[in-house]
């Protein structure tokens, strides 16, 4: 059996989630009814990673038992682009664990759009591009610990 391109997207979604699955797992506050923690959100993400993938894969599956033919998926730079990407956000992660939320996130965010500008032909000034960084992770941050009263990582460095 050949496997077509939807079928193969669905495994690696299914696969990432189940990666993304084993590092929420490695979060040190509790999992509680009372106290979600920061284990919540990325447990659902987890999930609707699971669950889409399932859905990809058993469409390949269906379309592959119809015979209808793959399109061009992603040039070789559209992989290179999405192999960096997933290697920036197991990054993140990892960082996270040792310098926490409020130093990873605006670094990361800054790489990522500054890349995405870059390949998209886009020139973003290089003080637009911080203050976006700055103003997403000040915004998440406001939105999880004040607001919900959730925690975010701290970092083993600042423990």
């Amino acid at each position: 059996m050949k496997f077509k391109r939807e079928q193969v997207t669905g495994l690696v979604l299914m696969l990432l989630g189940v990666f993304f699955g084993y590092l929420t797992s490695q979060f040190s506050k509790p999992f509680t009814p009372e106290y979600p923690g920061p284990k919540l959100m990325p447990s659902i993400a987890v999930f609707g990673l699971v669950v889409c993938g399932f859905g990809v894969f058993v469409n390949g599956c269906i379309r592959n038992k119809k015979g209808v033919a793959d399109k061009v998926f992603l040039n070789k730079e559209g992989w290179k682009r999405v192999l960096l990407t997933f290697a920036l956000l197991c990054a993140y992660v990892f960082a996270m664990k040792y310098v926490g939320f409020l130093v990873a996130t605006p670094i990361v965010v800054f790489i990522i759009t500054s890349y995405f500008a870059k390949a998209s032909g886009y020139e973003v000034k290089l003080w637009v591009r911080i203050l976006f960084a700055v103003l997403v992770a000040v915004l998440i941050y406001c939105m999880y610990v004040p607001l919900f009263g959730m925690t975010l990582p701290d970092g083993l460095l600042f423990e």
